[in-house]
């Protein structure tokens, strides 16, 4: 080449990087200025959630709704003052299920024991394998890491400033401004569902994490990225560690669902590269269930031959075919609090109505605010094709909620969808309301002086607003008892007050609207005075909406006392399981106190044989709702006294049945503790050893009156040949060494014997004597036993989690496989 044509060339180059340094430098204030904001959108965010949470966060307070264990024996009184103010009979599943999971787990990472079992209900259950528990979620590292009562207020901040945030960042890439991402944020954090469940733990860790799936999503199928593929795959790991399998399913179809509408929709994209976008995505989601196999093969393989699992099963929903709601529900997406709810009624009396389906159910809430803008962007033109995936989550949210013909008979036989509560995909439609709110903000801020369709849905808001007054069936007093209501939640919660102040609430806040719209047309060159407006109003809206639902009170009114009859039993603790009748001492709740339990609620639930053995105990039990005890009859005792419960709590002045096993062992003004005479010791040799072919023969047998469980024992004809003889000098056999995953004991038997455990039996149960394999045997129908021969003898009961091998596998192959494509990523980069 030429000097001269060398020169020509370096001339051009010059120029062209003179004409491209505006554009760059222009690039780079864009970019600083969308990095300012969002540090600001942050911060105002984590200053809403400390608004809500201050209380616990900053006051001392406890978020939990605990306080319904006062109204239950042995607790039942006397009430504390303003005990009202704290309580929600609602979320009764915190105090029986979570928070004992919570107490128990951290426990053990604490003393450095790894959670395989949980001894302290249904007489032993799978503990690793409670996917609710969230083990490796990463909103459950407060929980571990600091003192439990403020971890989970941490953790709960930690959650609602996720979903403002990733539903602030979903709208930004959607090339939306400032004040619509703030609106959006603060409207989908504080819906309906996020409130409901919030200290239920797993689903709002999992639904937290949703505008941060489409976030990514959105990036890959839009622009094209690679690296985004990576970072969905650890959200995706993150969100199915949460803790909730139903949540996940539908935050994962969801995400699925967005891909394929929104590639769809995206103009100037070849086919090619299009399937090429959509297999990025469909490997970060497959990468990220790998990395949390180590948790969902051990929750899978828990659940298999469990009751829970057949019910769901049962032609296709089962017990949750009825879990729908009427289409009046749908009057909650806009008066939320048209029929009450029950963290405003003075305790212990019920609600005065919580409409259709229980209030968390119909959780369809996400602003007036946010559906009046949301009703704006439907009705404006243009975007149509970034709008279009969120309509469609919007319409098939309200479809399967209100169990639509053919699109709910279409969802619950697919793969997944017919085992888990498909009525929360009410899920996508506050989560879709809340972006679309973003259209809606935008299209008000862009054209302040063109907005007849934006007067247009606010005139309908309004009409709709008065129409629902006018509708209401009032009572003397209740226009009153409405506004006293609007400023004291507690106050006027008669069922008229309720749904006008309901419709006031509604009215109030689309006149905002209605407010920012006319500044913004009277001064449009301060259009951030009108985003400002409506962000501060949807905030204000949310905040009122939220107030009350999830108690947060002083730790001395939130959590009952340890009472002379929970300190009796603490103190004979070591003498054998407990239970109690009906709904004394709450399930789970004993776990707390360090009380072995012989009832319990899922997950995962116990085997179809454990509730075939309960069903003798109290047949009316349903397998969705918290195990119960029933009555005390004599047949009834023979099974507690099988499961290993010596005591039965009851009410102050329950009395032992005629019979003579049940006798007391404390009474005083908080319960009665009954002492039940045909406990079986933790460990036996059986005297007489009965074979049954069959479960219903088994259970026949150890409910007979003959049978002593406290020295017989029942055994498989399948699983054991032939039956010990009946022995008149019994063996002696003591507990050496109890861990949470194994059970040393010492047997000396004058001959062959059965020797029986009377801990439940499970599917990754070992048993070696003298350091040999042997057979582990169900004895007791649900127990676990073994034959050993004569001699002195030492046999070591161990448990390995099933599934957890090949989870661990599975999710090191998962990290290998993303660090691979990362490896490429970066190769690619650098050439």
């Amino acid at each position: 080449m030429t000097s001269r044509a060398l020169g020509e060339r370096a001339a051009s180059e010059a120029s062209s990087s003179r004409r491209a340094h505006p554009r760059t430098r222009s690039g780079r204030i864009g970019d600083a200025l969308r990095a300012h904001e969002h540090r600001a959108a942050a911060g105002l965010f984590a200053l809403f959630v400390l608004v809500y949470l201050w209380p616990v966060l900053a006051g001392g307070d406890v978020l939990s709704p605990a306080s319904v264990l006062w109204g239950l024996t042995p607790w039942r009184a006397p009430l504390p003052a303003g005990l009202a103010r704290f309580s929600n009979e609602l979320l009764s599943d915190v105090p029986m299920a979570y928070y004992p999971w919570d107490v128990l787990a951290r426990s053990m990472l604490h003393s450095g024991t790894f959670p395989a079992w949980n001894p302290y209900a249904f007489g032993g259950t799978p503990f690793f394998a409670n996917l609710s528990v969230a083990w490796l979620g990463p909103f459950s590292m407060p929980l571990w890491l600091l003192s439990l009562n403020y971890g989970i207020g941490v953790s709960a901040a930690l959650k609602l400033w996720a979903a403002a945030f990733g539903t602030y960042l979903l709208v930004r890439e959607l090339r939306l401004g400032f004040w619509a991402g703030l609106v959006a944020g603060v409207s989908f954090a504080l819906c309906a569902f996020d409130v409901a469940w919030l200290t239920h733990q797993a689903l709002v860790a999992v639904a937290a994490l949703l505008p941060w799936l489409v976030w990514l999503t959105e990036r890959i199928v839009r622009r094209g990225g690679r690296v985004e593929g990576v970072v969905l795959a650890v959200v995706v790991a993150a969100a199915l560690a949460g803790g909730h399998p139903g949540t996940e399913v539908h935050v994962l179809a969801a995400t699925a669902l967005y891909a394929l509408v929104r590639s769809a929709t995206i103009a100037g994209t070849p086919p090619r590269e299009r399937l090429w976008r959509l297999a990025t995505v469909g490997g970060g989601i497959v990468a990220g269930a790998l990395l949390m196999a180590v948790i969902l093969v051990p929750g899978e393989r828990a659940t298999l031959d469990t009751v829970g699992e057949a019910a769901r099963r049962n032609g296709g929903q089962g017990l949750l075919r009825g879990a729908t709601l009427p289409l009046k529900s749908l009057l909650a997406a806009a008066f939320p609090d048209w029929w009450g709810r029950p963290s405003e009624v003075l305790f212990p009396n019920p609600p005065p109505s919580i409409g259709p389906g229980n209030y968390n159910e119909r959780a369809f809430y996400a602003g007036t605010v946010a559906l009046v803008l949301a009703f704006v962007a439907l009705a404006s033109r243009g975007a149509w094709r970034r709008k279009a995936p969120f309509a469609a989550l919007a319409a098939l949210g309200l479809a399967m909620a209100l169990k639509a013909p053919l699109i709910w008979t279409f969802v619950v036989h697919l793969p997944v969808f017919d085992r888990v509560q498909n009525q929360r995909m009410l899920l996508w439609f506050a989560f879709a309301i809340a972006v679309l709110c973003a259209f809606g903000v935008q299209a008000v801020l862009d054209a302040p002086r063109e907005q007849r369709r934006a007067w247009a849905a606010i005139g309908a808001a309004v009409a709709g607003g008065l129409v629902a007054l006018a509708a209401i069936h009032r009572a003397p007093g209740d226009v009153g008892g409405a506004f006293h209501h609007l400023i004291d939640r507690f106050a006027g919660a008669t069922p008229g007050a309720l749904a006008s102040a309901s419709a006031i609430r509604w009215l109030a806040f689309v006149a905002l609207v209605a407010l920012a719209l006319l500044l913004v047309r009277a001064r449009p060159e301060r259009r951030w005075l009108g985003g400002g407006m409506l962000a501060l109003a949807a905030a204000c809206d949310m905040l009122l909406f939220a107030h009350a639902y999830q108690p947060m009170g002083p730790a001395s009114i939130v959590f009952p006392p340890r009472t002379p009859a929970v300190a009796f039993l603490r103190q004979h603790a070591a003498e054998g399981r407990i239970t109690g009748v009906e709904q004394a001492l709450l399930t789970d709740w004993p776990t707390v106190y360090g009380l072995r339990d012989v009832r319990g609620y899922e997950p995962p639930q116990p085997s179809r044989r454990f509730y075939a053995l309960w069903s003798a105990v109290n047949p009316g039990q349903l397998v969705w709702t918290p195990f119960e005890t029933g009555d005390l009859s004599p047949r009834t005792l023979r099974v507690l006294g099988l499961l290993g419960v010596r005591y039965v709590v009851a009410e102050p002045k329950a009395a032992p049945p005629p019979g003579g096993e049940l006798s007391y062992a404390y009474r005083g003004g908080d319960a009665a503790v009954l002492r039940n005479a045909l406990a079986a010791p933790r460990a036996f040799v059986a005297d007489r050893v009965e074979l049954a072919a069959g479960e219903p023969r088994e259970i026949a047998t150890v409910t007979s009156p003959r049978f002593d469980p406290r020295r017989d024992a029942v055994a498989r004809r399948d699983e054991l040949a032939v039956a010990p003889p009946p022995s008149s000098v019994p063996g002696t056999v003591r507990v050496m060494r109890d861990a949470n995953a194994s059970v040393t004991l010492r047997a000396l038997l004058p001959h062959r014997a059965l020797v029986v455990l009377d801990d439940a039996w499970a599917k990754g149960w070992s048993v070696a004597v003298d350091g040999r394999p042997a057979r582990a045997l169900q004895a007791d129908v649900v127990m676990r036993g073994v034959m050993v021969p004569a001699g002195t003898h030492e046999i070591v009961w161990r448990y390995r989690v099933p599934g957890l091998r090949l989870g661990l596998l599975m999710s090191v192959a998962g990290l290998l496989a993303l660090l691979a494509w990362s490896g490429v990523l970066i190769r690619a980069r650098r050439s």
